[in-house]
């Protein structure tokens, strides 16, 4: 069977809801979240210094933390998912409009806890119904088909913006970058017609969780091995990570000294690997084994943030390194995200992602605070402690997961 026919049968064969989310992540890789790049130099130009913008991460992991418990309780006790996605995507619509429209970096506390409280109702619902519309059988080709396509239309979206903010007067304006938030704003009222109109209610069997808030919630620990590992190491991983991504972009503008096309090129080299590849590394996945080429992105991952350290400031474009490393090592992860979604049934996804949402909101408060306070001392210093995480923490904190079957197999 040649790759057409193959491609034929497995196209074939999918869910009429993959097929739909297939076409709102072409929409959205292209245009719907066209200034996220250059979110944190936006919000520097509106007066926030690196602390106020750790606080706005900060809080929003505190408004998450107070909804993720009741919002994974209902979202595994609702029987229409649809109807509770398409209400957390509707209320959010509004919110690209108010960046356009900020004169201050304090509207986006505002902005923050609003988008925290309509993602407490849309993000895990719409979890459950993506991995619903891949069998277990195709789930590794279909995230990485996924993943394939809309890298292909991603191309064109970091030089548009790139494009756009130089034509509205360049990175040093705050006023170039609000009509990318009026783009957003029309690509995110598309994509909501079209999951209203075309998405289907997803087929799952739910077993009633038990009425206590708290033992209903936990109940999951029972039913599912492994989990408190699995705690710890997101736990330790989003501290990590949020004293460091809060401000990636703005390292890059700031320290590194790269400029609007610098940062487009770094997405279109992103976007490329993704590309190129996503599909010989899910193949490779399974062949090798989805958690082992897993580990070798770790370092992969610690590469790269090498790579960016070492980048001197007269020659920014070397960030492209960091870009080509950074991708690399996420498309080694494929077989580990499939692991993942497999690792915990669907009828517990919702109360998961509470608990989840949980541990990262309490990590998420301090974690992006700590990340300001390092930036003010050095803004190396957090991107040193970044390659330092992912081969002695990250890996082993990957490792020590244990496999699914291993242990249903133990009990």
């Amino acid at each position: 069977m040649g790759f057409s026919d193959g491609f034929k049968d497995f196209w074939g064969r999918q869910s009429k809801n993959f097929k739909v989310l297939l076409v709102r992540d072409l929409i959205n890789r292209l245009l719907g979240n066209i200034a996220g790049r250059y979110g944190s130099i936006y919000i520097r130009h509106l007066g926030a210094g690196a602390v106020e913008i750790g606080l706005l991460d900060a809080v929003s992991s505190l408004v998450n933390m107070v909804l993720s418990i009741p919002s994974g309780i209902l979202t595994d006790r609702v029987k229409r998912l649809k109807r509770l996605y398409i209400i957390g995507r509707v209320l959010s619509l509004p919110i690209s409009l108010i960046y356009a429209a900020a004169r201050s970096w304090h509207v986006f506390l505002f902005t923050r806890v609003w988008g925290t409280i309509t993602g407490r109702f849309s993000g895990p619902v719409m979890n459950i119904i993506s991995i619903e519309s891949l069998t277990n059988r195709d789930r590794v080709t279909g995230m990485a088909v996924r993943q394939t396509i809309t890298s292909a239309v991603g191309l064109l979206a970091p030089m548009l913006a790139a494009f756009l903010i130089t034509y509205f007067g360049g990175l040093d304006y705050a006023s170039s970058f609000r009509p990318l938030f009026i783009i957003q704003f029309f690509v995110g009222l598309t994509t909501f017609l079209l999951l209203l109109i075309k998405l289907e209610e997803p087929k799952i069997e739910r077993t009633m969780p038990e009425s206590g808030i708290f033992s209903s919630t936990f109940d999951i620990f029972k039913r599912v091995s492994g989990l408190k590992r699995l705690i710890l190491m997101n736990l330790i991983n989003g501290f990590f990570m949020g004293i460091r991504n809060p401000f990636r972009q703005l390292y890059f503008y700031e320290v590194k000294k790269a400029n609007a096309f610098i940062i487009a090129w770094q997405g279109i080299v992103s976007t490329l690997v993704n590309l190129t590849l996503t599909v010989p590394m899910s193949r490779l996945a399974d062949k090798v084994g989805r958690r082992k080429l897993a580990y070798i992105g770790r370092l992969v991952y610690a590469s790269c943030v090498l790579s960016a350290l070492l980048t001197p400031d007269t020659h920014p474009e070397y960030l492209l390194i960091y870009s080509f490393l950074s991708a690399i090592g996420g498309t080694m992860e494929i077989g580990w995200r499939a692991f993942l979604q497999e690792y915990i049934p669907l009828e517990v996804r919702g109360r998961w992602s509470g608990i989840n949402s949980l541990i990262g909101a309490l990590i998420g408060i301090p974690a992006p605070i700590v990340g300001g306070l390092i930036w003010n001392l050095n803004p190396d210093y957090a991107w040193w402690i970044g390659f330092i995480y992912y081969p002695l923490i990250s890996l082993p904190l990957m490792m020590s997961i244990p496999d699914k079957k291993k242990e249903e197999e133990g009990d």
